[in-house]
């Protein structure tokens, strides 16, 4: 099975026609999750990345209804009545985004900004450290991000999420990319990319990944409904 990863901007969401019209066809849980959010901005997002999954449901034939969640452990989010579809969900800046497989799957995407150098040494190995370092200086933050996303998408197919310490694992990005060290306790498979001012990766149980990757305008999203 492919694995999907789905992308939407929520700024349209600014229109409170389209707010409320996915705020109303929201989870219960997410929208509790939502009101909580102090600022417009997290709302949207907030929102916006459960509209990707109602989205990806409709895509797969499955109805609104599946939109029940149970929870992990470590409190990761699962469909409660969709056995074999598994999910992750992450916003950065104005974008939501969704990854769905038929194994556990992890995703992140973050906005490219400047790092204090202090962070390296806490959430990176020496020999990422040794990579960054032989990077020229203007390249230094991407790269960072690039490993940050590839790391907290294996975090969260782990179902730990920041309870795996970042530092206690590393990421070899060549000639593929691989996780290993303590923590890591069967193959996973990797596959990243950008947007434009943004780093996105995405982790997968087993030892392959195949991705399809789609942009889907939050109206498509909000008419679909």
């Amino acid at each position: 099975m492919l694995t999907r990863i789905y992308f939407t901007c929520v700024s349209p969401l600014a229109d409170e026609r389209l707010y409320r019209s996915l705020y109303t066809a929201a989870s219960e849980a997410r929208r509790q999750k939502t009101d909580r959010y102090r600022f417009p901005k997290d709302r949207m997002l907030s929102l916006g990345a459960e509209g990707l999954l109602l989205y990806a449901l409709q895509k797969a034939g499955r109805g609104r209804e599946a939109i029940s969640y149970r929870y992990g452990a470590h409190q990761k989010p699962y469909l409660a009545d969709a056995d074999g579809f598994f999910f992750n969900l992450s916003h950065a800046g104005e974008y939501a985004m969704l990854a769905v497989s038929d194994a556990e799957v992890g995703c992140d995407v973050e906005r490219i900004r400047p790092v204090d150098r202090k962070l390296f040494t806490r959430v990176l190995t020496a020999d990422e450290r040794s990579v960054l370092a032989a990077a020229p200086e203007a390249e230094r933050d991407a790269l960072f991000f690039r490993y940050w996303v590839l790391k907290e998408s294996c975090m969260k197919a782990l179902g730990k999420g920041l309870l795996l310490d970042p530092g206690s694992f590393s990421i070899t990005l060549a000639p593929a990319i691989r996780a290993s060290g303590a923590g890591i306790p069967g193959p996973l498979a990797f596959a990243d990319g950008a947007l434009p001012g943004f780093r996105y990766a995405v982790c997968r149980a087993g030892e392959d990944i195949r991705i399809q990757t789609e942009i889907v305008p939050i109206e498509e999203i909000t008419g679909g409904i």
